[in-house]
């Protein structure tokens, strides 16, 4: 009975060891189906992925869009009801799934404003296209080798506009293509990737005859796979392919002309009271509302449109910096040429905004002075688009040439060319979090690794926290001056609430009178090509964190009561403390200051303590440290509280005299003592690095010792040669703790 009994507790305690690992698992999300919704709808909508069991929430980076009914199927699937609002922004909306042991990874849901309906099979061949109305959105995939038809009937001169979501939806490697077909047969029109959808296809098509016409939606390479997910849009939508202007001034009224749509007239834009850079706005007339918005540049500076024409030098449209010149590069070779009043000693940001716009131009910057010299040029700085700085070396008028690199050109080719003060400014991103999230348990903390991009400054940085959900904390530390990454720990009370949010990383000045700052600007991608090639990212501002249940472990460095000294190293303690997980536990620095190095640990099974290796060099400047070790296991990564490292120079120095000898021969080495810090004992000193066949004694020596002799045996067969890295090595015992110290590499010559 008592050998059944100790039976059933090893499998129910091996049992409790595998659920703790099990539930301990990040949910991954890996498909939202369907892809989409109409604004104003209710949308039943299944999350699939894995890790699901205990699901309790959706977190999402923009407003529009709430749930109910959430109800977990299994571990891998979520059923939910999102509820869109009228006014939700159209395109993708990012979301994460969020579990009572963490956050899932972000994907996509796209909000329409057309009637959803489904793809229906079989719609391949050309005889089986599924007739569709106008102004409807279809939620389709596309397998390997698939071509789905669809057939709409048109009015002659009636205009249609088609529109795919597919690489956009950021699932997978999915390039679609679209062709259209007239009621003959012929093929009208074929899009593959349109710049301002990327890899996406889009167009507008005014009839000639009535009938019915064919859409043929496919992969461009008739690749595809079950997960090659698309929403075309048919409809009488505008859709645009580029705008001039491609910016304005918040709360101004601006004359646009879309580009790419031959039915559009100019319409007159509110531009949003938004912050300042680039943002999406809807493209709405009286035609209706676009499947995507459009980039638009939010400035405080105001712009000119070009003046046709502009082609040469004496034709340059004349303009004021700081502001911006808009305009078209319309036809291939075409070049536009603006002025402005140069003031000597001004020195400006130059930006050509089109490619990272929507706009198909490579663009090519070119200044010149007013004494005829290039003062600036540029084709590439900004990716695919132009960017230099402009130092103003005369008074004057300065012109400025747009043109595309291939000496391309077209009625999309739409630019902005920004000039802007130099202003100083700061971002922040992640490093080691590519899905920029973060999942911290209960009564535990985990780490950020925040990089901070400083722009025509330097000075000692804050990186806070802010907007962080309820029971987490994380110290705002100060990165020095001349540095670039800061590690940060947050931190989760006992009774935290299991609960996420969207939280800021923040960059302030830490000086009360130049308080530049910023926030996170992290691309997390979404399409991966090959080599890890990024196909589609998308960038986000803020960190989802969330407060998990109660990991089975957590672990702590044990402070150590003495410095480590230049060229020093001592082993730190990590211990763990376990609460129902008995599995090993892997320790490493993920950070450490310039001037330390580290090594890597495990906790073996069934054992709570194991030391880690640090290394300090010679150039690592003194001062105390706050360091920390991660700690990864059972699907959890954790880490170590901060804990304070002083680094000191050498209490002692060693200086080892140069020495020569022949094979056999025995020689003295002489070792020179200097004292920094007095201590208390006698402790041995070692030689090292010495060739083989040569031995030494250790020596002893103390606080008042000033020089240190050692005879070295050196046997007949003992190598001859030059060996530079001899060196004297003491550990100094204080408060039962070793103080590591080695000296710099001496020659020893054998003959």
């Amino acid at each position: 009975m008592g050998a059944q009994r100790g039976c059933f507790c090893a499998l129910l305690a091996l049992c409790l060891a595998v659920c703790v690992q099990a539930g301990a698992v990040a949910p991954s999300l890996g498909q939202i189906l369907p892809r989409g919704g109409q604004r104003g709808a209710e949308v039943p909508v299944t999350f699939s992925g894995s890790g699901f069991t205990d699901a309790v929430d959706l977190v999402f980076h923009k407003s529009g869009i709430t749930f109910k009914d959430l109800a977990v199927a299994d571990d891998n699937n979520v059923k939910v009801t999102l509820v869109i609002a009228p006014d939700c922004p159209v395109g993708t909306q990012p979301v994460r799934v969020h579990t009572r042991t963490g956050i899932s990874n972000l994907q996509l849901f796209s909000v329409g404003n057309l009637k959803e309906i489904e793809e229906t099979e079989p719609n391949n061949p050309e005889s089986s296209a599924a007739a569709i109305e106008l102004n409807t959105t279809v939620n389709g995939v596309i397998a390997s080798e698939d071509v789905d038809f669809f057939a709409v009937s048109l009015e002659a001169g009636q205009r249609v506009a088609v529109e795919v979501e597919g690489l956009r939806l950021g699932r997978v490697l999915f390039d679609p293509k679209v062709r259209f077909f007239d009621p003959t047969g012929h093929e009208l029109l074929a899009e593959d990737d349109t710049q301002v959808c990327r890899q996406d296809p889009a167009f507008n098509f005014v009839a000639k005859d009535a009938g019915r016409h064919l859409i043929a939606l496919s992969e461009a390479s008739y690749g595809g796979s079950g997960d090659s997910n698309y929403r075309l849009h048919v409809g009488t939508f505008p859709r645009p392919l580029s705008v001039t202007p491609l910016g304005g001034v918040p709360g101004s009224t601006v004359e646009v002309s879309w580009l790419g749509d031959p039915v559009l007239a100019k319409q007159s834009l509110v531009v949003p009271a938004v912050d300042y850079g680039t943002q999406a706005i809807p493209i709405q007339t009286d035609t209706g509302l676009a499947p995507s918005n459009m980039p638009f540049r939010i400035s405080q500076f105001p712009s000119v449109l070009e003046a046709e024409p502009n082609n040469e030098p004496a034709q340059a449209t004349a303009g004021a910096v700081a502001g911006a010149f808009e305009g078209v590069i319309e036809a291939p070779g075409d070049v536009d040429f603006f002025q402005f009043p140069g003031v000597n000693g001004n020195v400006w940001d130059v930006r050509v905004w089109a490619r990272a716009l929507g706009s198909p131009l490579d663009s090519v910057l070119t200044i010149t002075a007013p004494s005829g010299g290039v003062a600036a040029s540029d084709d590439d700085a900004a990716g695919i688009d132009s960017a230099t700085r402009l130092s103003v070396g005369e008074d004057g008028p300065y012109t400025v040439a747009v043109q595309d690199h291939l000496k391309r050109g077209g009625p999309n080719f739409a630019y902005r060319v920004e000039f802007t003060p130099v202003q100083a400014g700061l971002s922040t991103k992640l490093l080691e979090n590519r899905p920029a999230s973060l999942t911290v348990p209960q009564g535990n903390q985990s780490y950020l690794l925040v990089n901070v991009a400083r722009r025509d400054f330097d000075g000692p940085i804050r990186v806070e926290m802010l907007d962080l959900p309820a029971g987490l904390a994380a110290a705002g530390e100060v990165l020095p001056a001349g540095q670039s990454t800061l590690p940060v720990i947050v931190t989760a009370a006992p009774d935290a609430p299991v609960a996420a949010a969207l939280t800021r990383v923040h960059g302030v000045q830490d000086q009360p009178d130049n308080p530049v700052q910023g926030d996170l600007d992290q691309e997390v991608v979404l399409v991966y090509g090959q080599n890890e090639t990024t196909f589609y990212g998308l960038n986000v501002d803020r960190l989802a964190l969330a407060a998990s249940e109660a990991a089975p472990f957590k672990v702590n460095m044990v402070a150590p009561t003495v410095p480590i000294v230049h060229a020093g190293a001592r082993m730190l303690t990590i211990k763990a403390t376990r609460a129902g997980y008995t599995g090993p536990i892997d320790l490493r620095f993920p950070w450490l200051p310039n001037g330390m190095g580290g090594g890597t640990a495990q906790i073996p099974a069934d054992q709570d303590t194991i030391e880690i290796r640090l290394e300090v060099r010679r150039d690592c400047p003194p001062g105390i440290y706050k360091l920390f070790v991660a700690a990864t296991a059972a699907g959890f990564q954790l880490c170590t509280p901060l804990t304070p490292i002083e680094v000191q120079e050498p209490w002692a120095n060693f200086q080892i005299a140069a020495a020569e000898t022949e094979q056999g021969k025995p020689v003295e080495l002489v070792v020179a003592v200097t004292h920094r810090v007095p201590f208390e004992g006698s402790f041995p000193v070692n030689l090292g690095g010495l060739p083989k066949g040569v031995s030494a004694e250790p020596q002893p020596f103390t606080k008042d010792t000033a020089e240190l002799r050692f005879p070295l045996t050196v046997a007949a067969d003992a190598p001859a040669g030059k060996f530079e890295s001899i060196f004297a090595a003491s550990d100094l015992i204080v408060n039962n703790e070793p103080i590591v110290h080695v000296s710099s590499g001496a020659l020893l010559t054998i003959y």
